[in-house]
């Protein structure tokens, strides 16, 4: 879901990619990188971004699959 102002929307999906691909492939060290870059990223916001609080909710998903 959009929002006026939200999170970009390229940074989010090459994160949740990541984090996703990580999950995907299995690899201890590929989920421990998406790990560590999900927990370090700070989000940029934009005009017409994703809606906040639903990536907060989708990073936090990835968090505790990734772990």
């Amino acid at each position: 879901m959009t929002a006026i102002r939200g999170y970009d929307m390229a940074q989010v999906d090459a994160v949740l990619k990541q984090a996703d691909e990580a999950l995907a492939s299995g690899s201890e060290a590929l989920r421990a990188t998406a790990r560590a870059v999900i927990q370090d990223v700070q989000f940029r916001e934009r005009f017409r971004g994703y809606a906040r609080h639903e990536v907060d909710r989708a990073v936090r998903q990835r968090l505790q699959q990734l772990t």
